[in-house]
């Protein structure tokens, strides 16, 4: 199996926020219930809910303000992510999502980024284009 890399990210919340993207992470999680009791003597789990968040970066662009805006703290959308771009067959991730924070980085002698985390608020769907 060949090895990807990020180049052809598409990152969609509300509209494409993927062109100036540095990195971008989705991560999925799933609770557990401890359900040991009496004589067990291994702990016994049983599953849950599942919930998720992901990360988001990119250099601002000197009209950037639009993605900015986009990813203001309460807003609600749809977080749509393909790893290998939005070519027919490829993977496409979706959940709703809330933003929670973002950022802006003003380094002295570097680029402008800014950053937001989304909560997820439901179920990832996977499917492809």
């Amino acid at each position: 199996m060949a090895a990807i890399t990020g180049a052809a990210l598409y990152v969609k919340f509300g509209s494409d926020i993927s062109g100036d993207y540095r990195t971008f992470e989705a991560n999925e999680t799933g609770d557990s219930i401890d359900v040991s009791a009496g004589s067990d003597t291994a702990v016994t789990y049983l599953t849950r809910l599942t919930d998720g968040t992901a990360s988001y970066s990119a250099i601002m662009q000197a009209d950037g303000s639009v993605v900015f805006a986009a990813l203001a703290p309460h807003t609600s959308d749809t977080l749509e992510w393909a790893d290998e771009g939005t070519a027919g067959g490829n993977q496409k991730h979706s959940v709703a999502a809330i933003v929670t924070s973002r950022g802006r980085s003003i380094p002295y002698a570097g680029a402008v980024e800014i950053t937001a985390t989304f909560q997820f608020n439901g179920a990832v769907t996977d499917t492809v284009y």
